[in-house]
């Protein structure tokens, strides 16, 4: 059976060819003594011409964001320059509008360590984009931080170390357990088969992901599935779309085109064709 690859941990980042062309990725290392809590360091840097805008748009999974953003970047909740907390996005892709120069710096927590490290139920942050020092005090101090600083992870890691040694790296196990075995797992795996692969019950699995995720079990099973069709169409490792949704756990190729749509914003032949990936 297939699994879903690690595109269920990490965001998928829509026509990465185009993004490739207008902007810069890259993804610095945290401290040792934070990998509990952090996935890694990311940037994003980008010079445009002028009058040229570009809008880069991400389906985003279980984590949240801290970022220092400056420069020409707007989305929804964050209109300007600025230190800002983003949630789980649990309803569609996740858009940014970038013009002129500017840059991206930010931390991606892994599954549930922004609550552990706050104690702020993730459900507070789903789909909002707010200033981070309504959670975190102090965190204005990063302000000046700057995509492709070389000071980056030291300022970042300064930063977050007080907060990791308050808190109790074993109070993220189980939540790790269930998402090791989400990704692990055949596609078509549901909710409550998940629950039982983890050994706890639905409800439990249910209140324990809402907490620390800000979102249910069949959501992140839902939107694993939809990532790791994006994961296959950037490959190039489909045949038939109908063939690719039964494989993944789809009823039928108009149940797989209903779900990514709502995600994607068009359907996956469409999407195919514009990324360049028909066969």
């Amino acid at each position: 059976m297939p699994t879903r690859t690690n595109a269920t941990r990490d965001g998928i980042l829509l026509d990465p060819q185009r993004f490739a062309e207008h902007a810069a990725l890259s993804r610095p290392s945290c401290h040792p003594a934070l990998n509990t809590w952090v996935e890694n360091y990311w940037t994003v840097r980008w010079t445009l011409r002028a009058g040229a805008s570009y809008s880069p748009s991400l389906v985003p999974i279980a984590q949240a964001n801290l970022t220092v953003e400056s420069g020409g970047s707007t989305r929804v909740g964050a209109d300007g320059p600025g230190v800002f907390l983003t949630g789980v996005v649990s309803a569609r892709r996740f858009d940014v509008h970038l013009s002129g120069t500017g840059g991206i710096a930010g931390v991606k927590f892994r599954p549930g360590a922004l609550t552990a490290l706050t104690g702020v139920d993730a459900t507070r942050l789903r789909d909002r984009v707010v200033p981070a020092r309504v959670f975190l005090a102090d965190v204005d101090q990063l302000a000046d931080v700057r995509a492709g600083s070389a000071e980056l992870a030291e300022r970042f890691d300064g930063f977050l170390m007080p907060l990791a040694r308050r808190a109790d790296p074993a109070e993220l196990d189980t939540l790790a357990a269930v998402i090791a075995t989400l990704e692990a797992s055949e596609p078509s795996m549901s909710a409550a088969d998940l629950a039982d692969r983890c050994g706890i019950g639905l409800r439990s699995l249910q209140r324990l992901c809402r907490h620390y995720v800000g979102v249910g079990p069949q959501w992140l099973v839902a939107r694993a599935r939809v990532h790791t069709a994006i994961a296959r169409l950037h490959a190039g490792d489909v045949g038939t779309l109908a063939g690719l949704a039964v494989e993944l756990g789809w009823f039928d190729q108009a149940h797989m085109g209903r779900d990514f749509a709502a995600l994607v914003g068009e359907p996956p032949a469409t999407y195919r064709r514009r990324a360049g990936r028909d066969p």
